[in-house]
Order: structure tokens, then C-alpha cells, then sequence
């Protein structure tokens, strides 16, 4: 393996045939089944994210953006074959992908670099992958209930609107695994242009609430989270301490916008999840 690939990407088994991969602080996964292999996001697209991945599997590979967002879906060009997306985050992934967005992005990577100085979150160079992410588009648009056939494990769409209008999970009913990255997570944004507001991000978590799962997955970490964490989420979406929230700064994701981290209403002590809202979108 090349040795940009082994600094810009790392891999951890989760389960038999699930593998986290990490890249600047963005996690995606790869599902492996009997006939086809299952690529969940691609990063921010630093260096050649499929051929990192065959030095796991050489099955036949079917892609996901889980929403649109830059940090998803970046390395989208480097598979010659279509990325399923919900066609409401198609947009986004234009907006994103653009040169000048990618700069910002990086300029706030470059300050982490500093201090994570072996690896690389940022490459010497990544205006060489521009012109990749910007004349992406080949895509598939998927929607509620899709599924796909991987050999003896199956990958089933479900639209989770509210970090982004076109958000979706991937479920695996053979394993109860359900990957949601950032749709669904113990800090989600809802305070983006493109976000829903909290009522219908709460209803999204109550559809999770009825699959038959025990593993959930998120796009910045490898941690396994459980059906005991999709209920403290759901709590702090139905009952959030506007009260003791802390403002966050909103950048180039929301200009004008000063964001509202809050918990749930009996955690003052900030000790569980959060949600980050805009203020003047809760009625």
C-alpha cells in the first residue's frame, strides 16, 4: 500500500465484515457481503479512497453519500461507478465540493495538523483533486425503502431528514446494524440552511426507534452506539435546555447564524448528547 494511503486513511474492524475508516476526523465504513461490497461516504477526497479499500476487498462495490456535506462526499470521483444520494442533497454536494468551500475546510484541518503533525489531514497539494469533486456527477438517487442486495446482507435506505433535508441512513437487518453519520449522532446540526427543523429531526429518530437494530454507527467516530443512545438523543430533540445552551460560532456553514449547543433540559451539567440549533428557528 502506497504510503499516502497509509497516513491519510486507518481502518479498524467494528464486526465480521464491517470496517471503520477514518480520514481527518470523518469515519467511513465499509460493509463487506458474500457477492458485493458496501462503501459508506468518502471523505473529503485527499487521496484515493477505493484503492485504499482494495486492499480489503476486491467484491464489487456499491456506494452511499449519507447527505451532501463536504467531509461525505469528497472522494466520490474515485470510484467509476455511481454514488447513491437522496436527490435533495445533491445540491449541497455542488456547494461543497466547490475550490473555494474545500479552502476553508482545510484552513480549519491545517490547525489540527499542528498538532496531529503524523498524520496527514491535509495534503501538500489538494487543489490537484479539485477538478475530481467538482465534475462529480454521477449519481444514483435513492429514497425510502431501496434496498440493495450484497450476498446474504442486504442495504436498505431510510430518509432521516434534519441534519440535511436529504439525509438518509443505511440499515443491515442480518447484522442490526444502522449507519446514520451525521443524521443521527450525539451532537447533530440542525442549525444549516439546508437542516430541518427540530420536530421533524425528533420524528426521524422515532422512525430509527422501530427498526430492529443494536448497533448504530456515526460519521465522526468508531464508537458503537446502541438503542440506549437513540433514546437519550430523542430526549434531548423532544426536551432541549434552551435554557442553559452554549453559543457556538456558525462560520461559513451558516453566515449571520450564531449557533445554540443545548442538552436536554435536566442535564445543566452538560454530561450527555447535544444538539447545536439556530435559536430563531424554534417556535
Amino acid at each position: 500500500m502506497e504510503k499516502e494511503l497509509k497516513k491519510t486513511y486507518k481502518c479498524k474492524k467494528l464486526m465480521d465484515g464491517v470496517y471503520g475508516i477514518t480520514s481527518s476526523g470523518v469515519a467511513c465504513f465499509l460493509i463487506i457481503g458474500k457477492e458485493k461490497a458496501c462503501v459508506i461516504d468518502t471523505a473529503y477526497g485527499f487521496a484515493d479512497l477505493k484503492a485504499y479499500i482494495r486492499e480489503f476487498t476486491d467484491l464489487p462495490l456499491t456506494v452511499f453519500n449519507t447527505h451532501g456535506h463536504i467531509d461525505h462526499t469528497g472522494g466520490n470521483f474515485y470510484f467509476n461507478t455511481p454514488v447513491h444520494i437522496h436527490e435533495k442533497d445533491a445540491e449541497i454536494y455542488k456547494q461543497h465540493n466547490e475550490p473555494s468551500f474545500h479552502r476553508y475546510m482545510e484552513k480549519t484541518l491545517k490547525v489540527f495538523n499542528k498538532i496531529f503533525f503524523w498524520r496527514i489531514l491535509v495534503p501538500k497539494h489538494p487543489e490537484d483533486t479539485d477538478e475530481g469533486r467538482v465534475n462529480f456527477s454521477d449519481w444514483q438517487f435513492v429514497k425510502e425503502g431501496d434496498t440493495f442486495d450484497l450476498g446474504g446482507l442486504s442495504a436498505q435506505v431510510i430518509e432521516i431528514p434534519g441534519h440535511t433535508q436529504g439525509s438518509i441512513a443505511v440499515y443491515f437487518k442480518e447484522k442490526k446494524l444502522m449507519i446514520t453519520s451525521d443524521g443521527a449522532n450525539p451532537a447533530t446540526w440542525l442549525y444549516l440552511p439546508e437542516s430541518t427543523d427540530i420536530r421533524a429531526y425528533a420524528a426521524s429518530l422515532h422512525k430509527l426507534e422501530k427498526y430492529d437494530f443494536d448497533t448504530i454507527l456515526t460519521g465522526h467516530s468508531l464508537k458503537l452506539f446502541g438503542r440506549k443512545d437513540l433514546k437519550d438523543w430523542i430526549n434531548v430533540a423532544e426536551h432541549p435546555g434552551l435554557s442553559h445552551g452554549k453559543k457556538q460560532k456558525g462560520g461559513a456553514f451558516a453566515p449571520g447564524v450564531t449557533p445554540l449547543q443545548v442538552w436536554a433540559e435536566e442535564d445543566t451539567k452538560h454530561k450527555g448528547p447535544s444538539i447545536v440549533i439556530d435559536p430563531d428557528r424554534i417556535s
